[in-house]
């Protein structure tokens, strides 16, 4: 298994539905893509990809595609790194308050 991201995106204002439907298909059609699904909320899509490397590359593809206007990537991490993270800023604060 690769590394994992949701990216969350915005079609831009002058997109018309038949180019909407037209980009969707094409998201489904690429390799990294896990799955593309239409949303009602501050976004318009939501995208599941697993990239060997990195998905910053592949992200920036999507990125570029005419009708795609804003994206917020949120990468999936381990629960024993977001653990760790969070046990470090606790003990990090209660150092700092004398704890």
């Amino acid at each position: 298994m690769g590394l994992r991201a949701y990216l969350l995106l915005r079609a831009n204002d002058e997109t018309d539905q038949e180019s909407f439907s037209r980009g969707l298909l094409a998201l489904e059609d690429m390799p990294e893509v896990d799955f593309v699904d239409p949303v009602v909320g501050s976004h318009d899509v939501v995208v599941m990809i697993e990239a060997p490397v990195s998905v910053d590359a592949v992200a920036k593809k999507i990125e570029a595609l005419d009708w795609v206007g804003e994206m917020e990537i949120l990468r999936i991490v381990s629960i024993f790194e977001r653990q760790r993270a969070s046990k470090r800023e606790l003990l990090k604060a209660m150092r700092h308050e004398g704890v």
